[in-house]
């Protein structure tokens, strides 16, 4: 049995495959997924990152988070927008997106979970994310993102923040402008498959969302496995 959820399990997941968290924008035509690209692609970006989320006290895969708030209160080039329990800040998308399309990088570290609906959000504002664990993104959404991550975000292994080795603004600072422009390209390309199309589309919409991904993988998943079982009984 396969089982389809937004973060796997990333050591015993091996019949689990992670799905987009659903975010905020739910095109009904091909027509209004362009627009919304060319949209994020030509806003003012004058922050080189930003973060939206809040410190987690007491949980050890979350420590980054401490680090993360203190180097960006300190940076003039960093929005934070610092979340406390019940904040409607950072649950008001208008609010989220706004952040993040005016940043270069969007910070995504772990927090109660692995994963983070913020990334697809950040994506989905056209701002390159930046993840401090493999399993918030790269052992998940394989389906999804490409092989590559280099090609769309950016790693800092949080060890190195946590014991101070490495500053967050100087490592995107230090990527070439050029550079910065490729990725970001390849991350508004990603947006229509990690979107989900309005449920009142009707008829063709014109791209593949991130329901038509996930039953195409399905696909090669049983057909894989009935090829197997045949090659056994021969």
């Amino acid at each position: 049995m396969s089982v389809l959820t937004v973060e796997r399990h990333p050591w015993q997941g091996h019949n689990q495959f992670a799905i987009p968290y659903p975010s905020y924008f739910h095109p009904k035509t091909l027509s209004e997924m362009l627009t919304w690209q060319n949209t994020v692609r030509q806003r003012p970006r004058p922050f080189l990152f930003s973060f939206v989320g809040g410190t987690r006290p007491n949980l050890a895969k979350a420590k980054v988070r401490d680090h993360i708030v203190t180097q960006c209160h300190a940076s003039e080039r960093c929005i934070l927008v610092q979340c406390a329990s019940g904040d409607a800040r950072c649950h008001n998308p208008m609010n989220v997106v706004e952040v993040m399309s005016k940043s270069m990088f969007c910070l995504q570290a772990p927090g109660d979970s692995f994963t983070r609906r913020s990334t697809f959000d950040s994506v989905l504002a056209g701002c390159i994310p930046v993840f401090f664990s493999e399993h918030t993104a790269y052992t998940q959404y394989r389906w999804y993102l490409p092989t590559e991550r280099d090609t769309y975000s950016v790693f800092i292994d949080e060890r190195e923040v946590n014991e101070g080795n490495k500053r967050i603004e100087d490592v995107l600072a230090g990527i070439e402008e050029k550079e910065v422009e490729k990725m970001r390209e390849v991350v508004i390309g990603l947006i229509p498959k990690l979107t989900y199309t309005h449920p009142n589309a009707s008829g063709v919409v014109g791209f593949e969302d991130a329901v038509d991904v996930a039953l195409q993988q399905l696909s090669r998943l049983v057909l894989d496995e009935s090829r197997s079982l045949v090659s056994a009984d021969i």
